[in-house]
């Protein structure tokens, strides 16, 4: 009787293998394990992949699944400024205007933030990241007059410190460039200069000491390493608020308008997760990023 027992309880327990063992995922069909299940639910654990059209992240600008580096990090951004002017005030009048920039200086830090659940291969136009800046930035002009024998010339500089937010969005060109474009509203505020000449021969305005306007950059995005980008940029502005002049966004100098471009080399890095090398570490860490990269 006990030798029936133990010889059933065995065969319960055979069955039960043999059932787990062909006990298959929900993702699977067709009798047989599905190879992409593990795939799948790693990517589900990991969150979306940005930039990545493909399964190896090392074709990606980042993948924020496998990346060792974490969505935020701090930038910089040196460059010069130059104003582009325009004068219509001489238009029928028997002298003539001529508005022309000076090259300024330009300096700019921060911080950027990228979005972990930003898709770009479902929706190419969709924000990738977000910066702001805090800085100070140097503008000069001059506008000419002339009339006859008359010729005189009239000076503008000054310096305004500065606060810019920007949604970026990217497009990628391969696994080390890029296209950035990003719309930003700053807010701006005259620090020093102004006219250097109180009486210009016509008279005429100056532009108000706070800015505040929405501004357009769009920029060639270099991927260095894994978490460190150089993106060279050109900023423009799109409108201002403070002093409305329609969808005329320049700046209003003595009888001339000067529109402010802003050329900038940004450096980007990320902060790294924990137990992983930074981007600026001596080369230490390019052996393993470059390992990483290969898996």
């Amino acid at each position: 009787m006990a030798m029936k027992t133990l010889t059933a309880a065995f065969l319960v327990f055979g069955l039960s293998l043999t059932a787990l063992a062909q006990k298959e995922p929900k993702e699977g069909g067709g009798g047989k394990i599905d190879d992409d299940y593990f795939r799948k639910k790693k990517e589900k654990r990991d969150g979306s992949q940005q930039f990545e059209e493909k399964l190896n992240w090392g074709d990606a600008i980042y993948a924020y699944g496998s990346s060792h580096y974490r969505p935020f990090g701090l930038h910089i951004d040196p460059g010069v400024t130059y104003m582009i002017g325009n004068s219509a005030a001489d238009k029928g009048q028997t002298y003539n205007l001529t508005a022309s920039g000076l090259p300024g200086y330009y300096f700019g830090f921060g911080m950027q933030h990228l979005f972990k659940k930003v898709h770009l291969e479902q929706d190419p136009a969709s924000p990738f990241y977000f910066d702001w800046d805090l800085g100070v930035k140097h503008f000069g002009g001059r506008e000419k007059y002339s009339e006859g024998a008359s010729k005189t010339s009239t000076a503008f500089n000054f310096g305004n410190l500065f606060a810019k937010a920007s949604f970026h969005g990217v497009i990628q060109v391969n696994p080390w460039y890029f296209i950035d474009q990003s719309l930003g509203l700053n807010f701006d505020f005259r620090i020093y200069g102004g006219k250097k000449t109180v009486n210009p021969p016509l008279g005429g305005q100056s532009e108000l000491r706070p800015v505040l306007g929405l501004n357009y950059t769009i920029g060639w995005g270099i991927k260095l390493r894994e978490g460190l980008f150089l993106i060279p940029t050109l900023q423009m502005p799109v409108m201002k608020f403070l002093r409305w002049g329609g969808m005329n966004p320049s700046h209003i100098w003595f009888n001339s308008r000067y529109e402010p471009a802003i050329f900038t080399l940004k450096l980007g890095w990320l902060f790294p997760k924990r137990g992983c090398p930074s981007v600026f570490d001596g080369g230490e860490g390019k052996e393993q990023n470059e390992r990483y990269e290969m898996r």
